[in-house]
């Protein structure tokens, strides 16, 4: 059976799930479980993230554990099985990405701490630390951490920060007119056009995120 995020989670922590008394299947990982807990006891009414869940009558004690403590979604962290849990402010989440934890490991990073978005990444346990899915509170949907293509994207962002350019060009990949003037006096305009052509990767978007200034 493949490890699920809530079970990454308790072997980092070495936390025992709390075990319920409901015999059916989680509406998280669709797992039968003999010892689940009700819906309405893991999450609340006002809970965002109803569409992730699928048929089921209950939470298993691994995916209920997923909701046990708010710092799961409100801060940045990284879990391992052998490297335990750490939190991590977003200034460490570059260096957190392209060094990871020893595998199996999961990575997110949050931003307001509002949403769950880890909950797309359920059975997207980490393997392998040159190629790995990973959550960012921004994106409803797994990122693809690949280790040159992100190295590149960081690259690139490192050169059009000290360049001047902000952070929201770079991710919009519309830059302002005073910007286009600079690169034409400097002879990088092209600079320009290879930045815009990234618009629209999640990657790159992290990628600029996280840079450090």
């Amino acid at each position: 059976m493949s490890l699920t995020l809530g079970k990454l989670l308790l072997l980092a922590r070495q936390d025992e799930p709390q075990a319920g008394d409901i015999s059916g299947t989680c509406v998280l990982c669709s797992r039968p479980t003999e010892q689940g807990q009700p819906i309405k006891k893991v999450v609340s009414n006002n809970f965002m993230g109803w569409a992730s869940f699928l048929s089921g009558n209950c939470f298993c004690p691994e995916c209920a554990y997923l909701f046990s403590d708010q710092t799961f979604r409100k801060k940045s962290w990284a879990a391992s099985v052998s490297g335990g849990f750490r939190i991590f402010r977003n200034d460490e989440a570059q260096e957190i990405l392209f060094n990871p934890p020893q595998a199996p490991f999961f990575i997110h990073i949050a931003k307001r701490g509002q949403k769950q978005t880890w909950l797309s990444c359920l059975h997207r346990i980490a393997s392998n630390p040159n190629r790995y899915w990973f959550s960012h509170e921004s994106y409803d949907i797994p990122i693809l951490f690949e280790r040159e293509r992100a190295r590149e994207y960081a690259k690139w962002a490192d050169e059009a920060l000290e360049f001047g350019l902000t952070k929201t060009e770079l991710v919009s990949g519309q830059f302002k007119m005073k910007s286009w003037q600079k690169a034409y006096e400097q002879g990088r305009e092209s600079m320009l056009r290879q930045l815009g052509s990234f618009k629209g990767d999640p990657l790159w978007e992290v990628i600029v995120d996280v840079a450090r200034k």
